[in-house]
């Protein structure tokens, strides 16, 4: 029986990430999991309140971004990061890390679909995904879970999203494109319009769009990805 499209990039990525995270450590020099992405650090330092922490981390890997603010937390007892990813090798990768950074007891590690983690409402503080939110399986389900979190945001919480759009991936050695193996293939202009209509009773703190180029394998073979990276970020409303 032949894959859906779905289920064939679901097992590319996961081939990938089960690999990569096989081969090359966390904050390896020359890898991208050499430091934390400085938009979620920099967005968490303008967080209001810097007490009693709910932060949660959509597509956490292997810790990047939640190791670097859990040690942020170490000295708060009641602070805490949610970490949820789709895949075993991610979850297991940060169960080791964690221990090995020293911050096991900052992190709750839940293995799931973003789209259908239950995100309880007014739970956290800040909320940030990387390059996660264009592996949910529809554009209904990303609608559905911008909504979710909203509801699940706490005054004066942050949302820091970088979400890839114009996506493109070409075969290196033939320089023939290829299907790419991302479930929402977004245009930029059309998530940004998405974006700012939901988010229109929000602050919007941060807007704007880079190009970025990588050179990945892809079942053994090298591909070119190219995508506009998002960077969204906003900001609830304060208690009336």
């Amino acid at each position: 029986m032949s894959l859906s499209r779905l289920e064939q990039i679901r097992l590319t990525e996961q081939r990938y990430h089960d690999e990569y995270y096989t081969n090359v450590k966390l904050f390896s020099e020359g890898s991208w999991l050499q430091s934390p992405v400085k938009s979620v650090m920099d967005t968490f330092d303008s967080l209001p309140n810097q007490n009693d922490l709910q932060l949660l981390d959509l597509g956490c890997g292997v810790g990047r971004n939640s190791i670097p603010l859990a040690q942020r937390l170490k000295d708060d007892g009641k602070s805490k990061v949610v970490c949820v990813d789709f895949l075993e090798s991610a979850i297991s990768g940060l169960d080791k890390y964690s221990r090995e950074y020293g911050v096991s007891e900052k992190l709750e590690l839940i293995q799931s679909d973003i789209g259908e983690f239950n995100v309880r409402t007014n739970q956290y503080d800040y909320i940030f995904s990387v390059s996660a939110l264009e592996h949910l399986d529809t554009f209904a389900t990303f609608q559905r879970v911008l909504e979710s979190l909203q509801l699940g945001t706490k005054a004066s919480g942050i949302h820091c999203f970088i979400i890839n759009s114009n996506i493109q991936e070409t075969a290196i050695d033939t320089g023939l494109p290829l299907p790419p193996m991302f479930e929402i293939l977004f245009k930029t202009d059309s998530l940004l319009y998405t974006l700012r209509n939901r988010y229109a009773n929000w602050s919007i703190l941060r807007e704007n769009v880079n190009r970025y180029v990588l050179e990945i394998m892809r079942d053994e073979r090298k591909v070119r990805l190219e995508s506009d990276v998002v960077t969204w970020i906003a900001q609830k409303s304060p208690p009336s």
